[in-house]
């Protein structure tokens, strides 16, 4: 290919090539490419470093954009669709200032003061477990949060780091970070 990548890398650039880049799952890689999820994250990481692909997140997914051997991105026809929003630079005006306004307080004796209702002593407010042990795999791991999230988690990888994971929970409203690394027994630990 012209840069001294190693096989799992030229695999994944191939793959991400014929995908055309934008939004790609993992599981998706995994199947067609036959790449293990640490393989994937050490090919992703060797082909950022050589600046042949930048990453990016778009509504919590991937976005993975190509970039030729000059170090530009490609050049696509401006008619075609934007992959990914992250990708381009952002402007953003500044926000107009803000104005003060002050109107009068009136309080009507008619009406006493009510105090808010206290929460009854047996309620508690949801606490996100946490799902953190020694798993066969990332799949493993992935179906353990199902069972204990009731099958509606989302799962996305940080930018800055491969082995960190972000797991939101609709159910929670809340999310939580995990480091997953692999074990000597072929598995991965995530705490």
């Amino acid at each position: 290919m012209g840069t001294d990548l190693t096989p799992k890398a030229e695999k994944l650039l191939a793959y991400i090539q014929k995908a055309g880049g934008g939004v790609l799952d993992e599981w998706y890689i995994r199947d067609k490419t036959g790449l293990s999820h640490g393989t994937i994250c050490a090919a992703r990481k060797e082909l950022v470093e050589k600046g042949l692909l930048r990453l990016g997140k778009e509504m919590r997914k991937m976005t993975y954009q190509l970039v030729d051997l000059t170090g530009q991105l490609p050049k696509g026809d401006k008619a075609a669709p934007i992959t990914s929003l992250t990708a381009l630079p952002q402007q953003v005006a500044p926000p107009p200032p803000a104005k003060a306004v002050l109107a009068p307080v009136v309080k009507s004796p008619a009406q006493p003061k009510k105090k808010p209702a206290p929460k009854p002593a047996n309620v508690q407010e949801a606490i996100m477990p946490r799902v953190t042990g020694d798993f066969a795999d990332f799949d493993d791991w992935l179906m353990a949060l199902n069972n204990e999230f009731g099958g509606c988690v989302d799962v996305s990888q940080s930018l800055v780091s491969g082995d960190e994971y972000t797991v939101f929970s609709p159910d929670y409203e809340g999310e939580d970070s995990y480091t997953v690394t692999e074990n000597e027994d072929g598995g991965i630990t995530v705490d």
